[in-house]
């Protein structure tokens, strides 16, 4: 799609020059693999692959943060993984890490690679072999019990697909982190990820309720299947958000839900930051809470404006100006102090209905004019 309103917007307000060029080096910079042989005998007929080419090596290297993107483009990375291993189910998981014990290997866990706390990064310090154990290929809904509301999925799945499988079964996660797309299930359980959504369906904390681990000392997961035991400690919260340094998450038992008869998206727009606070603090205190509800400064309420795509409608060109002439000359509303709130309610009817009329009302209280709705 074209951007009309793009060019001048990033020229003007963040001083972006179209007219420089800053290309890629041509070749990144990679060492030579350090490989240990023995442990590559070892696990080579047992796994899916082992891939020890400079740009496979080179991609498990990094994760999503600037640093590691700039260095990708323009510098080079102090060390690399020396071999990529794939695996697609959980035995191929347990031969990897007692191949590793035995033969003294680092490992790194990977997902999809969208990592952004440098856990993807290696020690320019070590010297024993390090291997990438890439998980995707363990992508599996396992089983969904639609009594208990539950499902047992592998962990290298990514979330759209992990979505698209479980609406086969009318279900859904409901977990919904920025990196959704790219962005695996044992990587939202490894980093203890929150999602668009939480409001509704919890962070991966509250979805989580049992997890399959391979360490170093075997394999390790609860014994049984229930949502909450009163001993402790709760291996869980062990698990979560260790980033990868306990061992590889292979599968987990998850809650789900039905799939939501209404969704709804809604905005609303403020004169200016402060009485878009002000109502997110009502908001808060109302405990009436949409699936999904954002509050956006002024640069990144411009941001948006200027990606809306060229129109190829007159009366929708002419009703987007008529909605700008009202709340520019009609209510006053400076462009410069103008935020908005973006909202998604999920549910039944009645909750989102209910949910609507709150919103808008503590809106209305505050200054806010309700924005445009798709179902």
């Amino acid at each position: 799609m074209k951007l009309p309103h793009f060019r001048e917007w990033a020229e003007k307000e963040i001083g972006l020059d179209f007219h420089l060029r800053t290309p890629p080096q041509e070749e990144i910079p990679v060492q030579d693999p350090n490989l240990n042989e023995d442990f590559i005998r070892e696990i080579k007929d047992k796994v899916d692959e082992v891939n020890t080419e400079k740009i496979c090596r080179l991609m498990h290297s990094h994760g999503h943060t600037m640093q590691e993107i700039y260095a990708l483009r323009y510098g080079q990375f102090d060390r690399v993984v020396d071999c990529v291993v794939y695996i697609n189910s959980h035995e191929q998981a347990e031969t990897v890490v007692k191949a590793a014990v035995k033969h003294n290997v680092v490992l790194i866990p990977y997902g999809g690679g969208t990592n952004v706390t440098q856990a993807l990064l290696c020690n320019k310090e070590e010297k024993r072999m390090i291997v990438s154990v890439d998980v995707q290929r363990m992508n599996r809904v396992k089983w969904v019990d639609k009594t208990n509301m539950t499902a047992c999925i592998e962990a290298g799945i990514m979330g759209r697909d992990l979505e698209k499988e479980l609406s086969k079964f009318q279900v859904v996660l409901g977990h919904e982190p920025d990196s959704v797309e790219f962005s695996t299930l044992g990587g939202w359980i490894s980093t203890r990820a929150s999602g668009m959504k939480k409001n509704v369906y919890g962070n991966i904390e509250d979805i989580v309720i049992n997890v399959k681990i391979v360490t170093p000392i075997g394999t390790i997961t609860k014994s049984s299947d229930y949502p909450r035991i009163s001993s402790g400690p709760d291996l869980n919260e062990i698990i979560l958000g260790s980033e990868g340094n306990f061992g590889i998450i292979t599968e987990a038992i998850l809650r789900v839900r039905e799939v939501p008869k209404v969704r709804r998206y809604g905005s609303i727009v403020f004169p200016d930051w402060e009485s878009g606070y002000k109502f997110m603090y009502d908001v808060a205190r109302s405990r009436v809470w949409p699936a999904s509800i954002r509050l956006v400064d002024n640069i990144q309420f411009q941001f948006g404006m200027a990606l809306k795509p060229e129109m190829h409608s007159k009366l929708k060109e002419y009703i987007d100006k008529l909605k700008k002439a009202y709340l520019l000359d009609v209510k006053g509303f400076d462009p410069n102090k103008m935020t908005a709130v973006t909202l998604l309610f999920e549910g039944n009817a009645e909750t989102v209905s209910h949910q609507e009329k709150t919103i808008y009302s503590l809106a209305s209280k505050h200054g806010g004019l309700k924005g445009g709705r798709d179902c």
